[in-house]
């Protein structure tokens, strides 16, 4: 094989790989540079939303996340919004009570309750909504006081 027939070859050769590079994606449907694909084909990618704003409507997720359930360990009605320290199966939990839930529910110390919300920085609860399922020492009718 003579030089000129070698540097040939690879003039060839390197040619057709940039012949291939460029026209590759156009074949599978994503064209390498966007002023050759098809205006009408543009892709957009959204991140998830992090501002999961439901504050005062408690029925538009159910999930896991938006609720907790537990005894109420600690109250501390002198802070703005009042907070109540959760006791849970998974580890205890402070919740702040906002739309005035506090005397709303009329949630006191030691009740069974369950808060629909959502968490804020540092694992702080906010509950827009506290339903007291059983009054610590009290009679709510099912026989469990």
């Amino acid at each position: 094989m003579s030089v000129a027939s070698g540097r040939f070859t690879r003039a060839l050769l390197l040619t057709v790989g940039v012949a291939a590079a460029v026209a590759l994606p156009s074949l599978v449907g994503t064209p390498l540079m966007p002023s050759t694909g098809d205006s009408g084909a543009r892709i957009a990618l959204a991140a998830p939303a992090w501002d999961n704003d439901n504050n005062d409507d408690p029925t538009n997720d159910n999930s896991d996340e938006r609720n907790i359930e537990g005894q109420v360990l600690t109250l501390r009605e002198d802070t703005s919004p009042p907070e109540a320290l959760v006791g849970m199966v998974g580890g205890n939990v402070w919740a702040r009570l906002h739309n005035d839930q506090l005397r709303n529910s009329g949630v006191g110390l030691g009740d069974y309750v369950k808060m629909q919300g959502e968490y804020a920085e540092h694992g702080i609860f906010d509950a827009y909504q506290v339903d007291v399922v059983d009054r610590w020492g009290g009679d709510n009718g099912n026989d469990n006081a």
